[in-house]
């Protein structure tokens, strides 16, 4: 499948063909929108929601004591900090 274009799909019976078939039909599509004006639609990014952030100890641990005196974890903590 291919995001960007809802509906294109394209396969392959390894993963090396569908690769190939997806790389020739996006060729296709981008093709097809410049001949008839129509924009190429943007690369589609996802986040996990997952982030490594290393601190200095200090730091950690200030947080971690924050969060343990607001009776909440230090992931939810460091996220309505972040958020705010």
């Amino acid at each position: 499948m291919l995001p960007a274009w809802q509906n294109a799909r394209t396969h392959g019976a390894t993963l090396e063909e569908a690769t190939t078939n997806a790389r020739e039909v996006l060729g296709l599509l981008i093709d097809s929108a410049r001949r008839h004006g129509e924009p190429i639609p943007e690369p589609q990014r996802k986040f996990s929601g997952n982030l490594r952030v290393r601190l200095p100890a200090s730091l950690h641990e200030r947080l971690a004591r924050e969060a343990e005196r607001e009776g909440v974890s230090l992931n939810q903590w460091i996220a309505v900090k972040l958020a705010s």
